[in-house]
């Protein structure tokens, strides 16, 4: 992995990586990502935050030629897939895993400080109102965003490049992975590796246009 130095002032490294980063479609064969660099990645998705701490998701870290053959016909053929160094299906639980009283919840409460009847008492309320809202699973959909731009972003300022991925068969990807339908459902899938093409323009509107200070 190439080490980060960092400058006088992080914030301008950070911003750089922001700024280059861009939805890489091909990557080079001839240049893998190194144990420490997909290690690098990884980790920047497991430290992500999540909603009342519950880590609703388990990362696939994909790298085998099979594996990454099946993924790239259940996203529809893209040669992002089938190039990549690593492919991250990052899977989130099913509303049946979110219950106050269940054993998920009590193992993930139980890590924090206080009683697990303490942190139950904080969390039932939200889970009460996603429930009769029927926004579990989309609760639990949209944590997996936070992982995976966590770990595109962090890859970019390691000089590795990225494309999150939203088009994908489901259905095919939990067989490929051979993921229990019942109990995952898929949240998104990221692809990493060292391009094979020229970064393309980076393209936002500007901060007046869409910042409003108050």
């Amino acid at each position: 992995m190439n080490h980060i130095v960092y400058e006088e002032n992080p914030s301008e490294g950070f911003l750089r990586a922001m700024k280059s980063r861009f939805a890489c479609k091909l990557y080079a064969a001839e240049k893998p990502l190194t144990r420490e660099e997909v290690e690098f990645i990884m980790e920047c998705g497991r430290l992500s935050p999540s909603s009342f701490g519950l880590e609703h998701w388990h990362f696939f870290a994909v790298e085998s030629e099979p594996l990454k053959d099946g993924l790239y016909r259940a996203c529809f053929s893209q040669d992002t897939v089938s190039t990549a160094a690593l492919v991250v299906v990052i899977a989130c639980r099913k509303a049946q895993a979110y219950d106050p009283k269940g054993r998920f919840v009590s193992q993930r409460g139980s890590r924090f400080p206080g009683t697990i009847e303490e942190f139950i008492a904080d969390y039932e309320g939200y889970y009460h109102f996603l429930e009769k809202s029927g926004l579990l699973n989309h609760w639990a959909r949209s944590q997996c965003y936070i992982p995976c731009a966590n770990m595109m972003t962090g890859a970019a300022y390691a000089g590795i490049d990225s494309c999150a991925i939203e088009g994908y068969n489901e259905q095919e990807v939990l067989e490929v992975l051979e993921i229990d339908s019942s109990v995952w459902e898929i949240g998104i899938v990221s692809t990493f590796g060292h391009r094979d093409e020229e970064p393309r323009e980076h393209i936002r509107e500007p901060a007046e246009r869409i910042i409003t200070y108050l």
